[in-house]
């Protein structure tokens, strides 16, 4: 039994449970009423699984702060999907949730700057300077693949960015592909770098050729906010087609970018699935409008999201621990509508 069960029987928000559960203001005496009967007719008893050790110190709230990168980037299927696993977990532990977004120019949110969090689930950039030592104080657990090489901290919940690479290039193979090739538009990515690095030494360690087509440097300082135009697209694609002995296999490590790629090559004569053969990433439903449908990694959102949300439980009670996390998850290949080689 959840809170999330308790909430659907009462027809009340988890927020509201959690709130009655944990003896906070707000909430009328009608629904505290309901909230307690729903608890008792499915037999649930908080079980305080999360809590810090020191239970007057918590107030029950974990703040997600996306830091240097765009509210709409939330919208994008896989970090939607971390973000639905983060608020269904938290809701089962009997934690509120609040949203920020900070860049170099703004300001905590109140409760975070107030000190109002148990913990925060951090997303994007490290943090302008003026704010690192505020937020350091707090348990943090980062989700996803780091941007840059420095300014982190604490723990981090990511994909397996090397099993990603690997994978791709180990499919191509399998398909009987005797070159092979990624494009990368986002270099300065250290998760794209790391996919990029184990997709060609994967590869050489089966004797076949790899290579990086690679756009070019992003002027941007925070490359992953820059989204790719048809531009971008229509070069990397040129440059891929113009290729000596051209790749019959291709790793897109984005689905859509993969869309705007399906779309290019046939502007230039060149049919996907016959021409040359695509595995992609990331699991999106966009995949579902293309033909032939491309093998896709799926990244396992849902399983990032519980998994930091269980470290940062973990962290609040043990704040003093020294030991910082980072924790891989375990991509899957998802077959599309393949046939043979090209």
């Amino acid at each position: 039994m959840s809170i999330v069960e308790v909430a659907k029987l009462a027809g009340v928000s988890h927020a509201t449970v959690s709130r009655v559960i944990n003896n906070r203001p707000g909430v009328s005496p009608e629904c505290v009423q309901l909230v307690r009967k729903a608890m008792q007719n499915i037999g649930y008893t908080p079980s305080g699984r999360g809590r810090p050790v020191n239970a007057q110190a918590r107030v029950g709230t974990i703040a997600l702060l996306m830091i240097g990168a765009d509210v709409t980037l939330m919208l994008a299927p896989v970090a939607n999907a971390v973000l639905h696993a983060v608020e269904d977990t938290l809701a089962e532990k009997g934690f509120n949730l609040i949203l920020g977004k900070l860049n170099e120019s703004g300001r905590l949110p109140p409760s975070v700057a107030n000190g109002r969090v148990d913990g925060l689930l951090l997303y994007g950039y490290p943090p302008p300077r003026v704010h690192l030592s505020r937020l350091s104080k707090f348990p943090c657990v980062w989700l996803l693949s780091a941007r840059s090489p420095r300014g982190y901290w604490g723990d981090r919940i990511e994909p397996d960015n090397e099993a990603i690479g690997r994978i791709a290039a180990e499919h191509l193979i399998s398909k009987g592909h005797k070159q092979i090739a990624m494009l990368n538009l986002s270099p300065d990515h250290m998760g794209y770098e790391v996919r990029t690095r184990a997709f060609i030494e994967t590869a050489n360690r089966h004797g076949i050729p790899a290579h990086e087509v690679v756009e070019g440097k992003l002027e941007s300082a925070m490359p992953f906010m820059a989204e790719f135009d048809e531009l971008q697209v229509k070069q990397i694609v040129s440059r891929f087609l113009a290729m000596e002995d051209r790749p019959t296999g291709l790793f897109v490590p984005r689905d859509s970018l993969t869309v705007m790629v399906y779309h290019e090559l046939r502007a230039q004569g060149v049919e996907p699935g016959r021409d040359v053969q695509v595995v992609s990433c990331n699991n999106e439903p966009v995949l579902g409008g293309l033909d032939p449908r491309p093998a896709t990694i799926d990244l396992r959102p849902e399983i990032i999201g519980k998994q930091a949300v269980e470290q940062l439980s973990l962290r609040i009670q043990k704040p003093n621990d020294p030991v910082s996390v980072v924790s891989t998850v375990q991509p899957k290949l998802r077959i599309g509508d393949e046939t043979s080689v090209v």
